[in-house]
């Protein structure tokens, strides 16, 4: 019934797309991605994209079941999955820059990382 290949598929193309462009967001803001777009590809990078991509497919399925979303249409559901990756990731970067506090990094570091992070986006 929801052969990828027919047209059936296609609201599976939409949501999987969604995610992909939330862990694109998640890895500008955990600083991956530079200010000047630059990417270097690296296995934590890889782990993170695809951890991204999985919080991003499965909160969003159970954010939708959970709150009975799915007579929604394809692209609410989309949005769904792209909340969840972005902020999936913010809380992930949230807890890892405490432990980086924890471990005696210093503030005014954490707060440039996060304002480059920032400005990347909006630039």
């Amino acid at each position: 019934m929801n052969d990828p290949i027919t047209i059936g598929g296609w609201p599976w193309f939409l949501k999987a797309f969604a995610a992909v462009i939330g862990a694109i967001f998640a890895l500008i803001l955990s600083g991956d991605i530079d200010p000047n777009g630059n990417l270097k590809i690296k296995f934590g990078l890889v782990v993170k994209l695809t951890f991204s991509v999985s919080i991003s497919l499965f909160g969003g399925s159970a954010f939708i079941e959970y709150y009975h979303l799915n007579d929604y249409s394809a692209p609410a559901q989309g949005l769904v999955f792209l909340l969840s990756a972005v902020f999936g990731i913010l809380i992930i970067g949230i807890v890892y820059q405490s432990l980086q506090l924890m471990k005696g990094k210093p503030l005014n570091e954490i707060i440039a990382e996060v304002k480059a992070a920032f400005l990347s986006i909006f630039k």
